[in-house]
Formats: structure tokens, C-alpha cells, sequence
């Protein structure tokens, strides 16, 4: 699952050039410095959210060899009281 989590997160980092099209000039240069600025944060905002998948697929992956590890220990504890 964690794979799924990495292959996503750079799928949609390559979503950037959608999410961050060219801007258009309103022939106000205040507007056009607002939106400029506004592109730059959904642009900024994308890239964080694209580098916080791929975190959540790295904790998922150290969580699963967490718990495999944590299950080969009780069962070998549960092999050595029966045995």
C-alpha cells in the first residue's frame, strides 16, 4: 500500500502545470501582482500537499515493518511458552 502512496504522490506532482496554468494580464499591474501571488501559494500549496503523500507512504511503509517485526516476536514468544 505504501507503493501505491509514492506512485500517487508523483502522479500528482506532475499535475503541476494544471493546477498552475500561465496568468493572464487584467491590465491592472496591483490585480495582476494579487493573482500572481495567489498562483504562487495554490502553486506552493500543491507541491506541499504532493511531498505530504509521499511522507504519509514513507510512515505507512515504516509502520507495516513495524508491526511485522512487533508479529515475528509475539509468535515466537507464543511458541516458546508452549513449547
Amino acid at each position: 500500500m505504501a507503493s501505491t502512496f509514492h506512485t500517487e504522490a508523483k502522479s500528482y506532482a506532475k499535475l503541476h502545470t494544471s493546477v498552475s496554468p500561465a496568468v493572464a494580464k487584467s491590465g491592472d499591474d496591483g490585480l495582476d501582482h494579487t493573482i500572481g501571488s495567489m498562483m504562487d501559494a495554490i502553486s506552493g500549496l500543491h507541491a506541499r500537499l504532493a511531498g505530504r503523500i509521499e511522507e504519509h507512504g514513507d510512515l505507512l511503509d515504516a509502520a507495516v515493518k513495524h508491526l511485522t517485526h512487533r508479529d515475528i516476536d509475539v509468535h515466537g514468544l507464543f511458541e516458546d511458552l508452549m513449547g
